[in-house]
Order: C-alpha cells, then structure tokens, then sequence
C-alpha cells in the first residue's frame, strides 16, 4: 500500500505534466521508427503539425487547461464535499469512474454543441490517426470537463488521486491513438481500443458521433453510441483540411462554423449555429456531418 501511495504522489504532483509529454512524445518517436519499416505512406507534414499543436494549444492552455481545473476541484473538494476523504483504493475506483463517465459526456457534448464542436474539430481536423494525432487540439476545447469532473471531489477523492488518475488515463488515450494497432478481439467490446477509436475519428457517415469513450467502451454501449468496426475507417472532418501549418489550422472548426454562420440573414439564426449540432442548418441545407442525420438538418 505504501508504494501505490508513493506512485500516486508521484504521478498526480508536479511531475504528470512531464510523465504525459514523456508518453506522447515518446509513443510518437517509436511510431515513427516503426513505420519506416511498417507504414511508408506515414504523412510527416501532417504529424509535425499535430505536434506543433499540441506545443501551442499546451502553451495557451496552462491556464485554462490546467491551473483553471485544478482550482475547481480543490474548491469543491475543500468546502463542499459530500464524503470522504476517501481511502486510497475506493478513491482510486471512484476517480477512474467519475473520469471515465466525465470524459464521455463532455466529449459527447463536444460533439453535438456548434460552438464546442468549432473547439474539438481541431481533434478531428488531421486525415490521419496515430498518436501524434492525440494531442492535436485547440485551447478553448474541453471547457466544461472541470465541472464534470467536480463530482469526484464531492465525492471525497483527494486531488493528488483524481489527477494521477486522469494522468494514467490519458496517458492510455494517446496509446489508443496508434497506428500499429489492429483488432484485439474480445477488449475491442469492453475497451477504447485502437480500432475502436479509430472509428471515432473517421468521417464515414455510419461512424459519425460513436465510440466517445476513453477506456471503457461500455458507456458507449449503455447510452446507445457504440459503433463497431466494419468498412475501414477513413480518418478526418466530412470536410477535410488540409493544412499542415499549425498557426492556421488551428481554427478550422472556427472557419467552418463562421462559413456556416454567415449563411444565415437572420441574427436569431446566426446564433442558434452557436448551440445547435454541427448538422442544424437554418433552411435544411446539408453543410456539415449531415449524412449521418439526413432529412434532421432543419429539425
């Protein structure tokens, strides 16, 4: 017990930030080095720029992204918890729960909010999957999760738990980014697999809004948005970018609501594309994942 309370310490204190860069940069290096040999279609100008991103979205980010939740959570935790503090292992299972349940729902609503999707597109936006890819993203994406989140606090999961928890979880998210990844059989039911995941990613209209989880693919399967692998999925938006430069690339979801946006005459119009799905046009023309809600753009 003294050892898991050391490696919580560990990974939830000042060194999660270092442990998620070493996982990533570290996956993206071994990647890269397996596909010399393995995958020689690997799109490099499309990796530098998920990288590029990643670096300037963890730039701008360190306030909103970081120092932002972290004040959340220690404020519910300190004034207005409910329980605890828990001991270690229930605090463990409570975090990875609350997280993983956490994680669904804002990213559901990632997707199915016009200005939050403007955000995640950016996630979205390369038309590759690996595990550059799983940083790629935008500062302002994932806003809402610290308020998720905050139901482990109230909970009684102390901090230094709830962070070395989300640090092992996202460390298994950029592992579900990989390339070299086929079918796992029976885990692809239970777990975020990289096929599975893969499917989240691809723009075929069967794909579009699935397999939202990080870990455990039974929230998918429980709130009906479980999507199994079927045609290869073909990653990237129903309206490709191409843009490797990430000063620019970084607001295609912007561009693309604004496009969608200035279609409109109406303000009262123009402003429901802020909180309607990214699929809502104002006269029913299809301008965006509409394939999948075909006849439901007006709705």
């Amino acid at each position: 017990m003294e050892s898991l309370e050391q490696a919580i310490a560990f990974i939830g204190g000042p060194a999660s930030l270092w442990i998620l860069a070493g996982v990533y940069f570290g996956s993206v290096i071994l990647e890269r080095l397996w596909a010399l040999r393995h995958n020689h279609d690997y799109d490099d100008r499309d990796a530098l720029a998920s990288i590029g991103l990643n670096l300037l979205t963890s730039t701008l980010k360190m306030g909103l992204g970081v120092i932002f939740p972290i004040v959340i959570y220690v404020l519910v935790y300190d004034n207005w918890r409910l329980l605890g503090p828990l001991p270690l292992v229930p605090a463990i299972v409570v975090a990875f729960i609350v997280h993983d349940l956490s994680y669904y729902w804002e990213h559901r609503l990632g997707h199915r909010v016009g200005l939050l999707w403007a955000f995640h597109a950016i996630h979205h936006s390369s038309n590759a999957f690996n595990h550059s890819t799983a940083a790629r993203g935008f500062f302002l994406d994932n806003i809402p999760r610290p308020f998720f989140d905050s139901v482990a606090a109230l909970l009684g999961v102390p901090p230094v738990v709830f962070i070395a928890v989300s640090v092992a979880k996202n460390a298994f998210g950029i592992w579900n980014h990989a390339s070299y990844v086929g079918r796992l059989g029976w885990l692809d039911r239970w777990l975020a697999t990289p096929m599975i995941h893969k499917v989240h990613h691809a723009n075929q209209p069967q794909y579009i809004d699935t397999n939202y989880s990080q870990v455990l693919i039974v929230w998918d399967r429980l709130f009906g948005t479980y999507a199994e692998v079927g045609e290869e999925p073909n990653p990237g938006l129903v309206k490709p970018v191409h843009d490797d430069n990430p000063l620019t690339a970084q607001f295609a979801g912007l561009r693309q609501l604004r496009d969608r946006m200035d279609t409109a005459e109406r303000w009262q119009d123009k402003l429901a594309y802020l909180w309607r799905p990214p699929e809502w046009s104002h006269d029913g023309v299809c301008r965006s994942d509409c394939p999948k809600y075909a006849g439901l753009s007006a709705a």
